[in-house]
């Protein structure tokens, strides 16, 4: 196996300057975008950055209303690292094809259709480079990961799982009632409207509110919603919101989760406001390899937290790699 590669980690002073001036004319070298026919006939868009005599390939799930250039500095760091990876857009996100004229409202019958389009990136797009595959999964994209895990266990070597969404937050009602409203909602017709407290996508930045504590890479990211039409996705219409209901059920039972044989680091955020950490904690206890990390100091998006907390999430990701 070759050595440890010296990673180059991004500063907040000065950040969004170094992502357009270092980091995105690095990513340009490796990158290509493409997109292919899902089962159905979605067509799901990619970001391919691939590197020769790569160490393994990466594949990205990505979360909730997220897209491809959020992940920008992420894969900065896997191609340093000397690995090549692969970031499709879920349907009904970013440059992928949508069910719903409106590209703001997050929309999806089921998440096995998540799964399904994953499979097939893995089958037609990844695995040809016949590299060792390792997942990376965050948020919705976690909640993804773990069904893809459980429903192809063979596919990938490792896995790492960021503040996963085993089960989501649902404010101050309590999660079951909120399923129900959700299910009740989608026999009444409303499964393609907003969700209670979801609404489209805001043209100021709201830092406070925000899953990051690096006010710097939350800016950026919103530059790139701002530059991007498609890349605005904001709330969750009903019908998503029972699909997810239904998948932390299947993901969460004892029979699913043994299916799970390969090594998986967890990451939880200490103030989490996103998902339900409890659960998080449930689910890496029942996996036979599995390694649960918590960072204290972050909010849902750890590897957008505060500088300690930040590298730190690197650093265990990449050895764990290693």
């Amino acid at each position: 196996m070759e050595g440890k590669r010296k990673v180059y980690y991004l500063q907040e002073e000065g950040y969004r300057q170094q992502m357009r001036q270092v980091v995105e004319p690095y990513l340009k070298r490796y990158r290509r975008c493409g997109r292919f026919c899902s089962y159905d006939g979605t067509q799901i868009f990619y970001c391919a950055y691939v590197r020769r005599h790569a160490r393994g390939s990466i594949v990205v799930s990505h979360g909730f209303s997220e897209f491809a250039e959020k992940y920008n500095e992420v894969v900065f760091y896997f191609l340093q690292a000397g690995y090549s990876v692969f970031l499709p857009e879920h349907r009904g996100h970013g440059r992928s094809q949508r069910k719903l004229k409106n590209l703001e409202k997050v929309y999806v019958k089921s998440f096995e259709e998540y799964v399904y389009d994953l499979h097939l990136f893995v089958k037609k797009i990844v695995r040809p480079y016949q590299n060792e595959m390792y997942l990376f999964a965050h948020s919705m994209g976690g909640a993804i990961g773990a069904l893809y895990l459980e429903t192809y266990p063979g596919d990938f070597k490792k896995a790492i799982l960021s503040s996963p969404m085993i089960q989501m937050k649902v404010g101050k009602t309590a999660y079951p009632a909120a399923m129900l409203i959700a299910y009740l909602c989608r026999l009444c017709g409303l499964g393609r409207t907003y969700a209670a407290g979801q609404g489209g996508f805001c043209t100021e930045p709201d830092f406070e509110r925000s899953c990051c504590l690096s006010r710097e890479r939350h800016l950026y990211a919103f530059e790139k919603r701002l530059e991007h039409k498609k890349c605005r996705t904001s709330g969750a219409c009903y019908q998503w919101v029972y699909a997810a209901g239904k998948a932390s059920a299947y993901l969460q039972d004892n029979r699913n989760i043994r299916k799970i044989r390969i090594p998986v680091l967890v990451f939880a955020a200490g103030r989490e406001h996103m998902v339900n950490t409890d659960e998080i904690c449930r689910f890496a206890g029942k996996l036979r390899h599995a390694r649960l990390v918590w960072a204290l100091d972050a909010k849902h998006e750890i590897f957008n937290a505060g500088e300690r907390e930040r590298l730190r999430f690197f650093e265990e990701t990449l050895a764990f790699l290693q």
